[in-house]
């Protein structure tokens, strides 16, 4: 399936990585302003690169891990402000799977500051802030193999 990147959003890609007990990696974020937030893994496109040579790509940085990306679930796009100016970023997400428990960032962001292992219950309990924020809601139906048709808006 393709689908336009809207006129000026920054693409990105974003991999689900699951491991074998069904738990999702996140990332913890922080800006200067030290709020914080869970997030995938994945980054934006280089010149030429497809979404899925992206989630690849991103997924090795920032696990260290080289793993077959699996089917295109997701999609969002989520204007913000980041450090005192505009973004506006247009994501897809990937779903992955691991045997790994442990990572080792090859080229880390230097807006994480660690990572964790979380089970949908976990995430679904939390009071902590996710991006995108109705994880749980969306992540349900991926734990048990029901995959949208096509991919959906996951909303911010």
């Amino acid at each position: 399936m393709t689908e336009a990147i809207p006129t000026g959003a920054r693409a990105t890609a974003r991999i689900l990585l699951l491991n074998p007990h069904d738990r999702l990696l996140l990332l913890q974020a922080q800006n200067s302003a030290g709020n914080k937030w869970w997030v995938t893994p994945g980054g934006g496109l280089n010149k030429g690169e497809s979404f899925e040579a992206a989630a690849q790509r991103e997924l090795y940085e920032e696990t260290g891990l080289l793993l077959p990306i699996g089917r295109w679930v997701w999609r969002r796009r989520h204007i913000y402000n980041w450090e005192g100016r505009r973004c506006d970023q247009y994501e897809r997400f990937f779903v992955a799977r691991t045997k790994e428990g442990s990572i080792t960032p090859t080229q880390p962001d230097s807006y994480i500051f660690r990572h964790q292992w979380w089970s949908l219950s976990e995430i679904e309990q939390s009071r902590e802030e996710f991006a995108p924020r109705r994880l749980a809601l969306f992540l349900a139906p991926i734990l048990c193999g029901d995959y949208p048709k096509t991919p959906i808006d996951c909303g911010i």
